[in-house]
């Protein structure tokens, strides 16, 4: 029961990362804004590989907030 509520704990405290304040996460294979800096989001990579064994975590997370923007692009 106790490991039960520290994983429920855990969970609430972490979730995938959908935007940043330079706009919103896109996926792997999604087109980048060209005015935008994107890296891999640690966090919902981490994530994707905790729960590995569903195998739908890790897909969503592939698909649609693999990358995050970070910042915007100098001219």
């Amino acid at each position: 029961m106790k490991r039960f509520a520290i994983i429920a704990l855990f969970l609430t405290l972490t979730g995938c990362a959908s935007k940043t304040a330079y706009g919103p996460c896109i996926g792997a294979f999604d087109d980048k804004d060209p005015s935008k800096v994107y890296k891999l989001s640690v966090r919902n990579t981490v994530l994707a590989v905790l729960f590995i064994e569903t195998i739908f975590v890790p897909v969503i997370v592939v698909v649609n907030e693999a990358l995050c923007p970070v910042g915007e692009k100098k001219p």
